[in-house]
Formats: structure tokens, C-alpha cells, sequence
């Protein structure tokens, strides 16, 4: 399997399914499907489910996405999945699921039922300017879900600050040095010097501004 991050701003997403594994995966989407901070305003999610959780009803009423409440069996399934780019199959009903993965699968989509699908949603860490995404293939589900608690502790205050000023150093040393290459090692340095670790514990302008100094002083 490849690892992918797409971005899937205004890009159809079909959920069918309302219960507790749909919530989840609709809020990792919600959480990570977008380069947008403000909300989910490009994001295109449909949910078609008999019922919801209070969640989802929550979402939907913010008009974060729309909720189509209807009886699954009843409806036209190929005019549904047409022109989707992702399809979450999610309902509790096992023929149901069958019978959505079947027809969805006549079409040029993403799918993600089970092990069926060609799309797989893995655990993921959203942390201080990280994403991780970690998966075991549908080996071992809990210790995917055990790695990610122990990335997770990993990353702290420390991190999110160094993350922030390698952004902004990464931008001026752009500005300064033409040599990709000797920007590369500069970056490295920072991460590997134990004084630019330690000037995080000042306040993160505070820590650029020594940090800065510290490469200006190697690299004269």
C-alpha cells in the first residue's frame, strides 16, 4: 500500500452509515482533510444513514456537511455513488455493506469497506503541527491504535515550538543562502544541537531569536 495525504477540499465524499464508526471516520476527515484552519468550508461530505448519532446530528445542524436520512435499501445506489471521489461503507448491516461495495465498485472511486476497499483510514496522530499516520495493513488494529498514543507522547511543547521555527528559519535561510544543500545541513544542525533544543525553553520568539544567532555564529 502506498501512504497518501490527500487533500479532499471540494472533493464528494459519500458516508454511508450514521453509527459510532462512522462518526470517527468523518471526524478524522473533518480533522484532517483540508489545509484550511477555519473550519471545513471546502469539504463536500454526504451521509446517508436511518439514523444518527447525537454527533453527527450536531455536525450536520452546523451545516458542516448534510445528512440524508433514508432506508438505503430503497434507494437508487448507482445514482448516489456516481461522481463521488470517496466512499465510506459504514452501515450495520453486513448485506447492505455488500451490496453498496458492489455497485461502488463499477465505478472510478476511492472505497473504503473493510479489507475490500482500496482506501484505508489509518490511525492518526494530529498534534502540534504533526500529522502521523500509522497502520498495520489491518494486521493488528489495536496495536496501530497503541503506536499512536506512544508518537503521540512524543511529540510535546518542545517540538511544536522547534516545528514552528524550522518553518520560519527553513523561509529566511531562502532568502539568504542559494545553496539547497548547505540550507539542508543548516536545518539539520539546528536538530541535532543541544543549545537550540535548550533555548525552547524560552518563549518560542525568544528561542528564533537565539537559534538564529547560533547558526548565524556557525555558518559566518
Amino acid at each position: 500500500m502506498l501512504p497518501l495525504y490527500v487533500n479532499v477540499s471540494d472533493k464528494r465524499i459519500i458516508v454511508f452509515g450514521g453509527g459510532d464508526v462512522a462518526e470517527r471516520k468523518i471526524r478524522q476527515i473533518l480533522e484532517t482533510g483540508t489545509d484550511s484552519t477555519e473550519g471545513y468550508p471546502n469539504l463536500n461530505i454526504e451521509v446517508y444513514s436511518l439514523n444518527f448519532t447525537l454527533r453527527i446530528k450536531e455536525l450536520c445542524e452546523k451545516e458542516e456537511f448534510r445528512c440524508f436520512q433514508c432506508d438505503l435499501w430503497d434507494q437508487n445506489l448507482e445514482e448516489l455513488v456516481k461522481d463521488a471521489f470517496l466512499i465510506l461503507i459504514c452501515t450495520s448491516d453486513d448485506p447492505l455493506n455488500d451490496s453498496i461495495f458492489n455497485e461502488a465498485a463499477k465505478c472510478n472511486v476511492l472505497i473504503n469497506y473493510k479489507d475490500k476497499g482500496n482506501a484505508f483510514m489509518s490511525s492518526v496522530v494530529n498534534k502540534g503541527g504533526f500529522l502521523i499516520s500509522i497502520s498495520t495493513g489491518g494486521k493488528g488494529p489495536a496495536m496501530a491504535r497503541y503506536m499512536k498514543g506512544k508518537i503521540a507522547s512524543l511529540i510535546g511543547e518542545k517540538e511544536e515550538k522547534m516545528l514552528y521555527i524550522q518553518t520560519h528559519l527553513r523561509e529566511y535561510l531562502k532568502e539568504k543562502i542559494k545553496d539547497e544543500g548547505q540550507r539542508k545541513e543548516i536545518l539539520n544542525y539546528v536538530l541535532s544541537n543541544s543549545d537550540c533544543w535548550a533555548a525552547l525553553d524560552e518563549p518560542v520568539e525568544v528561542a528564533q531569536q537565539r537559534i538564529v544567532k547560533i547558526v548565524e555564529e556557525r555558518y559566518a
